[in-house]
């Protein structure tokens, strides 16, 4: 009798749904616009979640919304993501993070590519963790003057609107003075001012040194056709800029970036409190380089640099 019943309860449990380590969750995903390396992030981030056995249509629901830019629509699909109640709000990009923080106190939220979380107010939120994208500015520095070493005066974009990219700016020129390097400054508050902002910097600087910002990057290009029409180097943060014609960029990997993000969703999908998973920054940096980008300005760049690369195209 007793052995039946064990068969019975076994086979009971084996037919339930879902067991209590593989309970249905759902994870909402906002991201503030689409780009290749905020792209790269979110797919390393499902493929970490599958890997840890969350998959799509079985034990996991997945919503993905994209605010194409606008602080406004991020306001709203965070208000939207928060209406649906889901297990954990992941948030890429700075303006995404706290347009969901400003709604919710209580759904874990984890981040990634954010990279002054002070600056945006969202370190020491009980609810809010992540995976920041910082390069130190003195490394920004530093690549800029491997390329140039008598670089006088370096041009910056960015999006005034954006607390992480004031906060870089602000960070580098305070390196820069130390270095006796100028910072000229081109502001912007939408992708469609990226042009004639670097067309200001033409006559006025040696390099362009762009920070992780999301508004100026989806630009990227007009930025690059700009250098290359004045033989101005074009230099970064995010690695994936290289690949798109920069010369030269350290920045984190961002597939591996979203494994990372997994874990750490994983881990509050198991219990662990938010406040017991403190903000990460990157444990490793990569260095790319483009050589073709660099032939197209004139730029010469010596063997052992090429050899610290971890990738040249």
């Amino acid at each position: 009798m007793l052995r039946t019943f064990i068969s019975f309860l076994s086979l009971w449990l084996w037919q339930l749904p879902s067991s209590f380590a593989d309970a249905p969750v759902h994870i909402a995903v906002g991201q503030i616009v689409a780009h290749p390396a905020l792209d790269s992030l979110r797919e390393g981030l499902k493929e970490g979640l599958e890997k840890s056995g969350y998959i799509e249509g079985k034990n996991l629901e997945w919503t993905y919304e994209n605010a194409q830019g606008n602080p406004t629509t991020a306001i709203q699909i965070s208000k939207k993501l928060v209406g649906l109640n889901p297990t954990v709000i992941v948030t890429l990009s700075t303006p995404m993070s706290q347009a969901a923080l400003a709604v919710t106190s209580s759904i874990p939220v984890v981040f990634g590519a954010v990279s002054d979380p002070v600056a945006a107010k969202l370190s020491g939120q009980k609810n809010v963790t992540g995976l920041t994208d910082f390069v130190p500015p003195e490394v920004q520095l530093k690549l800029v003057q491997d390329f140039l070493p008598n670089v006088k005066a370096i041009g910056a974009i960015y999006n005034s609107g954006e607390s992480n990219s004031v906060k870089q700016i602000q960070d580098i020129k305070t390196e820069a003075q130390k270095q006796n390097i100028k910072i000229v400054e081109a502001s912007i508050s939408k992708s469609s001012d990226v042009s004639s902002a670097a067309k200001t910097l033409v006559g006025k600087v040696d390099a362009i040194l762009l920070p992780t910002d999301n508004t100026v990057i989806t630009a990227l290009e007009s930025i690059i056709k700009i250098g290359e029409a004045n033989k101005i180097p074009v230099f970064g943060s995010d690695v994936d800029i290289v690949r798109r014609g920069a010369t030269a960029a350290y920045g984190v990997s961002w597939h591996e970036s979203g494994l990372s993000l997994a874990e750490m969703v994983t881990k509050i999908l198991k219990g662990t409190p938010v406040t017991d998973l403190p903000i990460r920054n990157p444990s490793h940096l990569l260095f790319y380089i483009n050589l073709k980008a660099a032939e197209k300005i004139g730029l010469s760049v010596p063997a052992p640099l090429q050899r610290r690369a971890d990738m040249v195209l």
